[in-house]
């Protein structure tokens, strides 16, 4: 029994019902389907999650210890947002987003807001609501909107962008199924990737491009190999000053 089984559980039997009366209560057919729901072999849907919620006066934050880390809103109508997806607290990205931030700008370190990554799931994104609905992806997607620019940094780990970057790109899913606001967002997002070289991983910014028309592709994306400079993973690109010039210029 994982830790979610446990508590709903516990609701269960702090309303004094069986795993029939339980199941019944929320429109399942079957006390079994409850019993698996403990268990953890299998999930809850965000419907069924959202019923149990207002039938039983629960609160998210209790099932899920889901207290929300997304503590930003821009400051003016000209407001950046600078967003890491380093999995460092204190890396190259962190390291470009204390060089260009100003007083009216934020940040966000993806690696520690509330996120959960699409697992365990019936793509219920494509036709419903997103069971995870409530993190803070969500929200942040939401507050994309306020903000004149936001600049994605994103480091690339064996061959490919960050897991955090997959993330929230995946989960982008359930957004935009339910807004239609996508082309503002993406007008206002500004990729900076940091990798080895083009000669090793080719494809690393067409993860990027393909958002883009091609005659928009360097306006909206950046890519700054390490091995051209002959650094390390652990180095600073901001030592390097054709670097700090190419981000100059990308970033205003």
């Amino acid at each position: 029994m994982n830790e979610f089984g446990m508590k709903i559980k516990q609701i269960r039997i702090k309303n004094g019902l069986t795993q029939k009366e339980f199941a019944n209560s929320l429109g399942y057919k079957s006390k079994s389907t409850i019993n698996k729901i403990e268990q953890g072999i299998n999930d809850i849907s965000y419907d069924k999650l959202m019923d149990l919620l207002n039938k039983y006066n629960e609160d998210l934050d209790y099932l899920f210890g889901c207290d929300s880390k997304l503590n930003v809103s821009p400051k003016s109508n000209d407001s950046r947002l600078f967003i890491s997806f380093s999995a460092k607290s204190d890396g190259n990205s962190f390291q470009i987003i204390k060089h260009y931030m100003t007083e009216k700008d934020d940040y966000i370190l993806f690696k520690d807001i509330n996120f959960h990554a699409c697992c365990k799931c019936n793509y219920e994104c494509m036709k419903n609501n997103c069971k995870y609905r409530f993190d803070d992806v969500y929200k942040l997607y939401d507050l994309l909107n306020k903000y004149k620019k936001i600049y994605l940094i994103i480091p690339m780990y064996g061959g490919n962008p960050s897991s955090l970057y997959f993330i929230f790109n995946e989960r982008s899913q359930d957004y935009f199924m339910h807004n239609d606001n996508y082309e503002d967002i993406i007008s206002k997002m500004f990729f900076i990737g940091i990798y080895g070289s083009k000669e090793e991983h080719p494809y690393f910014l067409k993860h990027f491009e393909d958002l883009y028309h091609c005659k928009e592709c360097d306006k909206h994306i950046l890519g700054i190999e390490r091995h051209k400079y002959n650094l390390k993973l652990d180095d600073s690109i901001m030592s390097i000053e054709e670097i700090k010039k190419a981000l100059n210029k990308f970033i205003d």
